[in-house]
């Protein structure tokens, strides 16, 4: 008995403390935190912030880690998470801004800084400690990196940690994942009762690619004599040649020499549209349109191949940590704040792997990592970020429900996740005429809120409208919300 007294509850022995005991703390607080978040109530799920709920049960019945390696294991997990991310965003961030990708951004900004106006309110008018209420409006958009860059702001200008951050966000997470689906339902009864439910067919992506397509074959024919039998196809290619990272699509003159077209390059869940100056990168998927035969010409020049992809570029990833590590840790001096703003921790890896996935290839750098390694290198920061949380702020938790207000927590986390997407619900459609799937697309990815894009995909089966706005707006929305996160602290407390 008294070696599980050791192991689990912390008492003073062999295992106290050790490695043995944090890494079997750890792995039963993910796995059971990632099997819970299998299980779905009415369709919704919350995934893996049960990772959280699971290290603050534990937490509340005495099983936790070693104060500093509780502190590095939460830092590290968190680097990890929002470096993967800006790998995932930052090849499609400044090409979200191009088109009619600008008026989506723009109320995704509002959507961020109206939420983020409801919470300073609420600061004001009920005393609610900042640090309190940043927590809450992390949890009431779901959004964990906001949550990491508070922490992170707190505990660089005061050394120590604020443990009602992390409350407040688990508080308010369950009602931000149901608020959000629940505002999609109002707007949809409410705003589009007699229609605009789907894009236009004229106004459609598809469409517009296959014209773009038709276009191509008119110009390949006018270049090359080709009979009227000539069959065109259509053929989605992956570029897998590393010498071809940086290059621009004019100085490959596929019309010319081959008779092909490349007309859209899908990049990071985007879809861009191809001309004469665009930069491609490694690991692109690029449509193109000619014969049978060009087709397979651009494929040898292209690469297309699965197998080149899966190589890990590790180098890329750990000098990107260590200069983000490094531009989070610069001191910037702002007139009338007491403290220097830093990026800290959550913030620089964001930024630097964001500027290095984007401006890599002039660089002739390879950032490239495929969706199952960035996903793998994402779950595992942030499991590990989550687990350390809910270990670090569970003693406190209950008794934060039941004596300290935290049932008002909860009202304050709805208000700042409704009040925003009912407004933006209202200027979507009646200011910028935006259909709903395009609309919840938007709420989605500004909120960054998975569950909410899965309910919208239910509603948009037959396209891809929802999930195509939803990472117009993501890149901007991510960064947005820790930065603010971040600010409130440095600015308030």
């Amino acid at each position: 008995m008294t070696f599980w007294n050791n192991l689990f509850e912390g008492v003073s022995g062999a295992w106290s403390g050790g490695i043995a005991h944090s890494i079997i703390i750890l792995a039963f607080v993910i796995a059971l935190g990632k099997l819970l978040g299998k299980s779905k109530v009415a369709g919704i799920s919350l995934g893996v912030t049960w990772v959280l709920f699971v290290g603050i049960l534990f937490s509340h019945f005495g099983m936790s880690l070693d104060g500093e390696l509780l502190h590095f294991m939460k830092e590290f997990g968190l680097i990890l998470f929002v470096y993967s991310i800006g790998l995932q965003v930052g090849p499609g961030f400044f090409s979200s801004f191009k088109s009619g990708g600008l008026k989506l951004n723009l109320l995704a900004v509002f959507i961020c800084l109206s939420g983020a106006g409801c919470a300073i309110a609420l600061h004001y008018m009920t005393g609610t400690p900042v640090t309190t209420i940043t927590g809450i409006m992390s949890g009431a958009v779901t959004n964990t990196p906001g949550l990491g860059a508070a922490q992170a702001a707190y505990a660089d200008s005061f050394g120590t940690n604020a443990p009602d951050i992390s409350l407040g966000y688990a508080v308010a997470y369950p009602l931000g994942v149901i608020g959000a689906i629940l505002t999609f339902i109002i707007i949809k009864q409410c705003l589009y009762r007699h229609g605009m439910l789907a894009p236009a067919a004229t106004s459609s992506p598809a469409i517009d690619f296959k014209a773009e397509e038709l276009e191509a074959e008119k110009n390949i024919a006018s270049i090359h004599t080709v009979s009227a039998e000539t069959k065109f196809i259509s053929r989605r290619i992956i570029i897998s040649k590393r010498k071809l990272n940086g290059i621009s699509l004019g100085t490959l003159n596929f019309e010319g020499v081959l008779g092909a077209s490349i007309t859209r390059i899908r990049r990071a869940g985007v879809e861009l549209k191809a001309s004469p100056d665009f930069v491609l990168q490694y690991g692109d998927r690029v449509t193109v349109v000619g014969t049978k035969e060009s087709v397979a010409g651009v494929e040898k020049v292209l690469g297309n191949s699965l197998k080149r992809l899966d190589e890990p570029n590790l180098i890329p990833i750990f000098i990107g940590i260590a200069l983000g590590v490094l531009v989070g840790s610069i001191p910037v001096t702002i007139p009338g704040i007491p403290q220097p703003v830093k990026l800290g921790l959550a913030g620089g890896p964001l930024v630097v792997s964001i500027l290095l996935s984007h401006f890599g290839p002039k660089l002739k750098v390879i950032t490239y990592t495929t969706a199952s390694a960035n996903l793998m290198l994402r779950e595992i920061g942030i499991c590990l970020f989550l687990a350390c949380v809910g270990l670090e702020a569970g003693n406190g938790f209950v008794d934060t429900i039941v004596h300290q207000g935290g049932l008002i927590w909860i009202a304050y986390g709805a208000l700042i996740t409704l009040i925003p997407l009912l407004l933006a619900g209202v200027i979507g459609r009646y200011v910028l005429k935006l259909d709903y799937l395009t609309l919840i697309g938007v709420m989605s990815g500004s909120c960054t809120n998975p569950p909410a894009l899965a309910f919208a995909g239910e509603q948009d089966k037959t396209r891809d409208t929802a999930a195509v706005s939803y990472a117009t707006v993501y890149p901007l929305a991510m960064f947005l919300r820790v930065l603010i996160a971040q600010l409130m602290i440095l600015f308030l407390c």
